[in-house]
């Protein structure tokens, strides 16, 4: 591919992409990173791509894997933690007015450690073509029109499975379920 013609897909592509990471969470500079690493590999992959699918699809398919790949390093890194003492005020510990005043603290994680639980489970549970579908539309953020084409169904059974699978998630969850990404 020539630096011209890699250079308009880049522009026309680069905000799809750094969009993609920075409503991940992910800060404008790691973003910035990351996007690079993506269409590094798309400029290295080009030779690669056999136009089976949409270039769109294939660039989030990149990115995507991108995205896991910062996830995976970011969790194997080693974290500093802060040292808490159990007995001295103010110290973040039992002993500590904040501990009991509702600041979030290890309660809030371990919440939001058993919400994450059940929702992983029970997404487990949802028959693997529905799972695959809200997968795409999550994880993926594609548009209706691309996992159809990606899943080799109609937009209506993209429609119907993210439907029934917000309220099989609705059903099973009750309170925990409240994600209206998809």
């Amino acid at each position: 591919m020539d630096p011209e013609s890699f250079r308009r897909l880049f522009h026309q592509h680069y905000r799809l992409v750094i969009s993609f990471f920075l409503k991940r969470g992910i800060s404008p500079d790691e973003s910035e990173e990351l996007t690079q690493e993506t269409f590094l590999r798309v400029y290295k992959s080009m030779p690669a791509f056999r136009g089976e699918s949409r270039f769109g699809t294939w660039l989030f398919q990149i990115t995507a894997n991108v995205y896991k790949n910062y996830c995976r390093t970011r969790a194997t890194q080693k974290r500093d933690a802060q040292e808490v003492s159990l007995e001295e005020p103010g110290s973040g510990g039992p002993a500590d007015p904040a501990w009991e005043s509702g600041d979030a603290g290890p309660l809030d994680g371990v919440l939001a450690e058993e919400r994450s639980k059940k929702l992983r489970r029970a997404f487990e549970e949802l028959p693997p073509q529905m799972r695959r579908c809200v997968m795409l539309r999550v994880d993926q953020d594609l548009k209706y029109r691309e996992i159809a084409v990606q899943m080799d169904v109609s937009i209506d059974t993209v429609k119907a499975h993210l439907f029934q699978a917000r309220q099989i998630l609705k059903n099973k969850l009750g309170d925990y379920f409240d994600d209206p990404r998809f």
